[in-house]
């Protein structure tokens, strides 16, 4: 779980966010399905869910690991094939270009998240002025990684700066170990309680340009 420690001890009044071009339905078990399985095994991963209340499909549901039915269990059994449903599920579904925010180009990217994005992009604004061509990947999906979505973001990039506010590097490690990095990776990080700000970014890309 990657933190943030701005998002974590902040508050703030945000404007709504634009309408998107999707809208997610949730799969529904009909009334009296016959031998209705709340987690039941499916190709897909997803298993119809019976709105409360629905007749003829009652089941149990807690925290705990469980069967098709959703009764709990402790058996191995249960285990490995609910984690194995879970996972067809994350990596069956198409995100489509909303794992993440691309914008500008040039040999040199900043990849970040979170509460860094908007100090990341008026830094490259800053470098852009300085004529440092600075491209932007702020990744919203974390998990499951999409390894060849940011090797297309990053395609042509010599040197890779990751972003982050937090003290031991979450996100730097996260991708070194998910993803085939391009070119030059440095990591720019610290705790709060004071935000990134865009001013050091900037330093960071200017110097990082100079022969």
């Amino acid at each position: 779980m990657l933190s943030d420690q701005f998002f974590g001890q902040t508050r703030a009044v945000v404007d709504r966010p634009d309408d998107v071009a999707y809208v997610g339905k949730r799969l529904t078990a009909a009334a009296n399905t016959e031998a209705y399985k709340r987690y039941a095994l499916t190709e897909s991963g997803i298993s119809p869910m019976a709105i409360p209340g629905t007749p003829g499909t009652a089941y149990t549901a807690d925290g705990l690991e469980h069967t098709e039915r959703g009764i709990p269990s402790s058996g191995a059994k249960d285990h490995a094939v609910q984690l194995a449903k879970r996972e067809r599920k994350l990596l069956g579904h198409e995100y489509g270009d909303y794992w993440a925010d691309i914008e500008g180009d040039g040999d040199t990217a900043v990849v970040t998240f979170g509460s860094s994005t908007g100090p990341a992009r008026e830094a490259i604004a800053r470098a852009q002025a300085d004529g440092v061509s600075v491209r932007l990947v702020s990744m919203r999906l974390l998990a499951p990684a999409q390894p060849d979505k940011l090797a297309a973001a990053l395609a042509g990039v010599k040197r890779v700066l990751v972003v982050e506010q937090n003290y031991g590097g979450q996100l730097h490690k996260y991708l070194r170990s998910e993803f085939q990095m391009p070119g030059e990776v440095k990591s720019f990080r610290r705790p709060g309680p004071l935000p990134i700000r865009a001013e050091e970014v900037h330093r960071q890309l200017v110097e990082w340009s100079r022969p």
